[in-house]
């Protein structure tokens, strides 16, 4: 429009200059049907000025309508992301009541209606409102219904919080028999089957895990860690040692070599008496690679050779000599071995280098049995003092003088 009135203009502009600066302004003269029309140039001009002018207006009148939808529409849209940047910052403050009733208000107009619908179920699921949670996440289903991974996907994380892992199983394998399981919902997929003792499909899941890119080779081997280290401690609880032993031979030979994993097969092997293959197991590991509770493990270890295992659990500690864990596995053997002298030593070291409550327990009990129970009970009111993280304050006992006169 403003371009047409600018030529407008001109042409007027030179309508007017031609009319008052020519001497000859041109004749024109149109006939049609008998009626003849006589001007001169610049005035022919002039009307197809307003013609134009006219033809432009009606031209817009008639655009009017659309126009006003549409700048209606884009208003709205403007008001729903407006809303949703406030509603985000509202569930960032904690006020998420207003935060879910400003995401949704205009969830509608905006132009990814979705996006509102996660938050406001995010905002609910804050306040403890499931059912509202579970409202806005079916919202959030039918706008998003082309492209369903990120409802899905956030359903399964949401309920997962929850403790829900059916819904969350649910959730997974709705977007499984899409065919749209992206790395994140493989990776949940993956805790889902772990936090439901699904063992199988969880070993069945390992090869799209391990295929699909975007999910973390390190992701993938932590999982199946804890996968053999779960199987191994539910063979220990409810199975025996033949099943303790299968799932140690049905072990990857890198998941063999992972301290939590062996730690939780030696702890197995103790459970049923297998002392001396635990020890080995162990020893093996700390030979390899280093683990705090692999060392405390092999010093609580029962077993007829506690002077054997000292000498190598000795031996490790000549390049290891400030490691309070080990520390306490030597002292543990000392103890099992009758030399109460060294046992004192070292765990009156690691108790310097980190006080802990164990090896302060173990320490009171030995200074208990040697007489000390003085300097025992000062390091166990220390140890509670630690834990509690205050002091204990008990009012001195004022001995009473029975057949005083009593005070005025």
């Amino acid at each position: 429009m403003k371009r047409s009135l600018l030529l407008a203009a001109a042409l007027l502009l030179g309508a007017v200059l031609a009319n008052a600066l020519l001497a000859d302004n041109g004749y024109v003269a149109i006939s049609f049907r008998g009626i003849l029309v006589e001007m001169s140039v610049p005035t022919l001009v002039l009307c197809l000025v307003l013609a134009l002018l006219v033809l432009e207006g009606l031209a817009r009148l008639a655009r009017w309508p659309r126009l006003a939808r549409e700048a209606r529409a884009t208003e709205r849209r403007e008001r729903a992301r407006r809303d949703l940047d406030r509603g985000l910052l509202e569930v960032s403050a904690g006020r998420w009541g207003e935060a879910e009733l400003t995401l949704t208000r205009s969830a509608r107009d905006a132009d990814e209606p979705a996006v509102h619908y996660l938050s406001a179920a995010h905002a609910a699921q804050l306040q403890g409102a499931n059912a509202r949670r579970d409202a806005w996440l079916e919202l959030a289903r039918e706008a998003a219904a082309d492209a369903p991974a990120p409802v899905l996907v956030t359903s399964a994380e949401m309920n997962l919080k929850q403790g829900d892992s059916e819904a969350a199983l649910e959730a997974l394998q709705s977007l499984e028999r899409l065919g749209e399981l992206n790395p994140r919902a493989l990776l949940l997929l993956a805790r889902v089957y772990r936090l439901r003792g699904d063992f199988d499909r969880l070993r069945q899941l390992e090869p799209r895990l391990r295929g699909t890119r975007g999910v973390p080779t390190a992701a993938v081997e932590e999982i199946m860690d804890a996968l053999y280290a779960d199987m191994l401690r539910v063979a220990t609880d409810k199975g025996g040692l033949k099943a303790l032993d299968a799932v140690w031979e049905e072990a990857t030979r890198a998941a063999r070599r992972q301290p939590g994993i062996v730690v939780a097969y030696a702890r197995g092997l103790a459970r049923f008496e297998q002392n001396a293959r635990a020890a080995e197991a162990l020893r093996e590991l700390l030979d390899r690679q280093w683990s705090e509770a692999a060392a405390l493990l092999y010093g609580e270890l029962p077993g007829d050779d506690p002077l054997e295992r000292l000498k190598t659990a000795e031996g490790w500690l000549r390049s290891r000599r400030e490691d309070p864990a080990l520390l306490v596995a030597c002292a543990r053997l000392c103890l099992r071995a009758e030399l109460y002298g060294k046992a004192r030593s070292y765990l009156e070291l690691s108790h310097a280098l980190r006080p802990r409550t164990e090896t302060a327990q173990l320490l009171a009990g030995l200074l208990e049995q040697l007489g000390e129970r003085d300097r025992a009970l000062r390091l166990l009111q220390d140890a509670v003092t630690q834990v509690t993280g205050k002091p204990v304050a008990i009012t001195p006992l004022r001995q009473r003088l029975f057949g005083a006169a009593p005070r005025r």
